[in-house]
């Protein structure tokens, strides 16, 4: 991937990222787990967290958790599906470790912005009648799941690119609807260029 390296979490971990993707700690804080990188210009972003292993899913079953868990937080539950769950190899990832899982899920949610999501919820709370057009955009999301059970922690990392655009929403002034075959490409190589430098960023090994 022909970008500059991008240093996560301190420089622990580094990924190629165009320019064009702003970290959007500039603007407004983030969660320590998290680091959050946006496509202003075409309502894109790329978001890593670095979480407890989750117990309560298996290995086969910790992408679609962590995609389920993404709609709750994005009140997308009644509006999500995973179209497709991929073990990544070793032999196309060579630099993790041999006992790391890596699972691709591609998957779909129709997504509101956050401010709008809170008007709608304020109206509800209000009792009012929602008369205006459905500000949900559907949205292509595709996460990465390195789940590392020596050091009890999965990473995600998740790429979201608008399919459809509401008309009623506010990204229709900037977004521009993706390409979901190029978009899967653009995602692969950024997973491929995706490494960790200090692995005490997790600890000691177990």
């Amino acid at each position: 991937m022909d970008a500059p390296q991008q240093e996560l979490y301190g420089g622990a971990i580094t990924m190629s990222l165009p320019r064009k993707f702003e970290n959007i700690c500039n603007v407004r804080e983030v969660p320590d787990h998290q680091e959050v990188f946006v496509n202003v210009d075409e309502d894109q972003s790329v978001i890593v967290e670095i979480l407890e292993l989750a117990a309560e899913a298996s290995d086969e079953a910790c992408a679609t958790f962590h995609f389920q868990q993404l709609a709750e937080d994005n009140d997308a539950e009644d509006a999500s599906v995973v179209q497709s769950v991929s073990i990544l190899s070793n032999a196309e990832l060579p630099t993790w470790p041999a006992d790391a899982k890596i699972y691709l899920l591609l998957g779909q949610q129709r997504i509101a912005k956050f401010n709008e999501r809170q008007r709608q919820q304020e109206a509800q709370v209000l009792h009012q009648v929602m008369v205006q057009q459905d500000a949900r955009n559907l949205v292509q999301i595709m996460m990465v799941v390195f789940r590392l059970p020596r050091h009890e922690t999965d990473i995600v990392v998740s790429y979201n690119v608008p399919l459809q655009i509401s008309e009623a929403s506010s990204s229709k002034q900037v977004a521009h609807e993706g390409n979901i075959q190029e978009a899967e490409v653009w995602f692969r190589n950024l997973i491929g260029s995706f490494q960790v430098r200090e692995w005490g960023l997790f600890g000691a090994d177990k």
